[in-house]
C-alpha cells in the first residue's frame, strides 16, 4: 500500500480502568455550544464527539473527505437505558432517544453535523479488528484521492458490561478499559518526516508465536526493511514484546505500553507509538482475546 501521513492524533483514554471513567482534558462545552443538544448525548457519544472535534479543529469543514469510525461494542449506556425502559415501563410510551442514541454511527453522524460536513461516512463494527478495518478503509479513502479523512475509535465501559465480561472470565490477564481516539490521515508528502502508515495486516485464529514471528518477517520484508531495525509495541501482551525482541534479536528495546482491554484499544496503541517513538520504523501488534490479531507498521517518510 501506499504510505499515508498522520498529522494529527487526539485522544480520551483510560489506561487501567475499573469503570470511573476517562480522562476528559477537554471543556467539551467550547466544543459543543448548545446545552441541549448536550444533556442528550450520553456518556460515549461525549467522549468520541469531543476528541473528534478536537482532532479535526484546524481543517476548514469542505476539506474534510470523509469520517470513518470503529467501535467494538457501541453505546453501551444508551442501549441499557433503552433496554431497561422497555422492561419498566412494559414495553410502552418508552423515550426514543437512548435507542436514537445507541446505533454504532451515532459519534460519526455527530460530527458531521455539527461540523456540517457533507461527505463518506461509515462506521466499523469488527470485534476486536474494529480500528484496523477502519484504518484499511481510511487509507484506501486517501489513496483514492480523498484530501483529509479523519479516523476515530471509541469504546465504553459500564458496570453492567463490566460485571458480565468480569463472570464470562474475559479479565483474567487485564484490567476493562475505555477511550476514543481520533487521526487526521491525507496523503504522505516525501520529505515531510511526519508519521505515516506503511502497512496494514489482519488474521483470525489463534496464533503460535513461530507463527507471528513469521508473519512479522513477511511484513518486514514485504516493506524492503529489516525485520531487527524495527521497535516494537506490544498491545495487550508485554510477553509477546519481549518474545518477538529476542527472537528476532531487534536493535530496539520495545516500548512499554501499559494494557487494559476493550476492542479498540489498538488505536490508543498506534496514538502512544506515535507520540514516543523516535525509530524509523514502529510495529504495532495486537490481539483481542487471542483470537483477532493485527499487525500495523508505522514509520516517517
Amino acid at each position: 500500500m501506499k504510505p499515508i501521513t498522520i498529522t494529527k492524533s487526539c485522544q480520551l483514554k483510560a489506561d487501567i480502568l475499573t469503570v470511573n471513567g476517562c480522562e476528559e482534558p477537554f471543556d467539551f462545552k467550547e466544543l459543543v455550544a448548545d446545552a441541549s443538544l448536550r444533556r442528550r448525548m450520553s456518556r460515549i457519544v461525549k467522549m468520541g464527539v469531543a476528541c473528534g472535534l478536537k482532532c479535526a479543529e484546524d481543517l476548514p469543514s469542505d476539506s474534510i473527505d470523509g469520517i470513518v469510525t470503529a467501535t467494538g461494542l457501541g453505546c453501551l449506556g444508551d442501549t441499557e437505558k433503552f433496554m431497561e425502559s422497555i422492561v419498566v415501563n412494559n414495553e410502552r410510551l418508552l423515550n426514543p432517544t437512548p435507542f436514537i442514541q445507541s446505533t454504532f454511527n451515532t459519534i460519526g453522524g455527530q460530527i458531521a453535523l455539527l461540523r456540517g460536513i457533507h461527505s463518506y461516512n461509515v462506521t466499523y463494527v469488527h470485534r476486536g479488528l474494529s480500528f484496523e478495518s477502519a484504518l484499511i478503509d481510511a487509507a484506501m479513502q486517501v489513496a483514492d484521492g480523498k484530501r483529509n479523512v479523519l479516523l476515530g475509535a471509541v469504546d465504553e465501559i459500564t458496570a453492567s458490561s463490566a460485571d458480565i465480561q468480569r463472570r464470562l472470565g474475559m479479565t483474567r490477564k487485564y484490567e476493562l478499559g475505555e477511550g476514543a481516539n481520533f487521526f487526521v490521515l491525507n496523503a504522505t508528502t516525501p520529505g515531510s518526516n511526519r508519521p505515516a502508515i506503511l502497512d496494514i495486516d489482519t488474521r483470525s485464529g489463534r496464533m503460535t508465536d513461530d507463527e507471528t514471528i513469521e508473519w512479522i518477517v513477511e511484513m518486514a520484508k514485504r516493506n524492503s526493511i529489516n525485520a531487527s531495525d524495527l521497535c516494537i509495541v506490544a498491545n495487550r501482551n508485554a510477553t509477546t514484546a519481549d518474545s518477538v525482541a529476542n527472537r528476532l534479536s531487534l536493535k530496539n528495546k520495545p516500548l512499554p505500553f501499559k494494557t487494559c482491554e476493550y476492542h479498540t484499544l489498538s488505536a490508543q496503541a498506534l496514538d502512544f507509538a506515535i507520540n514516543n517513538s523516535t525509530a524509523n520504523n514502529t510495529l504495532i501488534i495486537s490481539d483481542y482475546q487471542g483470537i483477532n490479531h493485527s499487525l500495523i507498521l508505522l514509520g516517517r517518510i
